[in-house]
């Protein structure tokens, strides 16, 4: 996600196409979900899931999409900040400017989250700030700290100590039925201002879900992992790394394999030794293998694009990405716009009306549509729409948006 402004020809397609290609992942993920992210009351019984089909598609979206994909989100922006702290050198004018471009994306975010409460822009934003302490700290350092955060190592260290000393687990979905079912009611039938205030009060909810889970450990580690992927160049030089990319696509694979061994051998071991592990030891070993397999799988998807980029016939249909990654966070914007026209009360309100595999052919449909409008708008226009608010409200400026008045501010200086 970023508003750099940079021309076609200097930009990096890769990571655009990148870009867009998470944002494929994320739609995947909140339409099936129905943007309703989080804990359904009991009422509502198997959320999503009315058929067979249903329960394959949220089956396979639990395996293969969900979590993967906002990784690589996440490892962009790093990276996106990393470029535009090297053009800048550093310089205080540039600290100053990033750390107010961050209070503009909170405020964008906090305006997201009133209408859907899994919201990532503001955890960006706060993120974003350790960025601004962390960015001088040595590669080898930078690296070390990324990949422990990366695969949750202060969650895992604190679900031993609770397994240890039990007695002190933190609950990841509220449990109070009579909260739930008055959330679900007021997306399903509340009106716009009961929604705003249901997700109002979320906020708390949200943050805390991230500290549990351990979600925001892992978004800044990708964070640093971009940082130290900018710095080694690698998006700059990828095209001769082709036999470094097979090697750790390989890794990667081998990962997580190893990661379903361990589960099963752990997991159906100790059942059928009748062992019962208790929660907190449950979270910890199981939280460090899906941990770990998302990261494999996230890189090998990167990996895999990369390596199928460089062939001639995917690179033009790898490319069909480029544009909707370019205004990555108006299409990120725009799924959620859509998502609660068709899902909640404001809308159409067909929460839990519909199964995840229709959900899913309309998310896929709606990102069709984003790509074509992406190419469409960019054929006139230097930014996203919400990329230029974004830019002008860093700058305190409005910033010329036609391609041409770009073109003639320029020529005339």
């Amino acid at each position: 996600m970023e508003e750099t402004g940079q021309d076609n020809q200097n930009r990096i397609e890769i990571i655009d196409v990148l870009r867009g290609f998470s944002l494929l992942g994320i739609i995947i993920v909140h339409f099936t979900e129905q943007y309703y992210a989080g804990q359904a009351p009991d009422s509502q019984g198997s959320f999503g899931a009315h058929n067979l089909a249903d329960k394959i598609v949220q089956g396979f979206s639990g395996v293969f999409v969900q979590g993967k994909f906002f990784m690589i989100f996440s490892f962009l922006f790093g990276l996106s900040f990393f470029i535009q702290l090297s053009k800048s050198n550093g310089s205080l004018l540039f600290i100053g400017r990033f750390a107010w471009r961050l209070i503009v994306l909170f405020a964008i975010g906090f305006a997201h989250h009133l209408h859907y409460r899994g919201d990532i822009l503001t955890i960006y934003a706060v993120l974003g700030f350790g960025l601004l302490l962390c960015y001088k700290l040595p590669d080898k350092t930078i690296l070390i700290i990324g990949l422990l955060l990366l695969f949750n190592i202060p969650s895992l260290g604190v679900r031993l100590y609770q397994s240890i000393f039990p007695g002190g687990e933190g609950n990841l979905f509220g449990s109070d039925q009579k909260e739930l079912q008055l959330y679900f009611e007021t997306l399903k039938s509340g009106t716009y201002l009961g929604i705003l205030n249901a997700n109002l009060h979320e906020f708390d909810y949200k943050f805390n879900f991230q500290v549990l889970s351990g979600r925001i450990y892992i978004t800044f580690g990708l964070f640093l992992l971009g940082i130290y992927a900018g710095r080694k160049n690698f998006f700059s030089s990828w095209k001769e790394r082709t036999e470094w990319m097979k090697k750790l696509l390989k890794v990667s694979l081998l990962t997580i394999l190893a990661c379903f061994v361990f589960m099963g051998v752990v997991f159906g071991g100790t059942a059928l030794a009748g062992i019962k592990l208790n929660q907190a030891l449950q979270w910890a070993v199981g939280g460090l293998a899906f941990d770990v397999f998302n990261a494999g799988l996230a890189t090998f998807y990167v990996m895999g694009t990369l390596l199928l980029f460089k062939r001639e016939k995917w690179n033009y249909r790898l490319m069909q990405f480029y544009e909707v990654g370019r205004m990555g966070l108006t299409t990120y914007l725009m799924q959620t716009l859509f998502g609660i026209i068709i899902f909640f009360s404001i809308g159409f309100g067909l929460l839990n009306s519909i199964g995840a595999l229709p959900c899913l052919l309309i998310g896929l449909a709606v990102f069709a549509f984003q790509i074509r409008f992406s190419k469409w708008w960019l054929n006139s226009f230097r930014f996203g729409p919400v990329e230029w608010l974004w830019r002008s409200l860093t700058y305190l400026k409005i910033q010329p948006m036609k391609k041409y008045q770009a073109t003639t501010k320029e020529f005339a200086r």
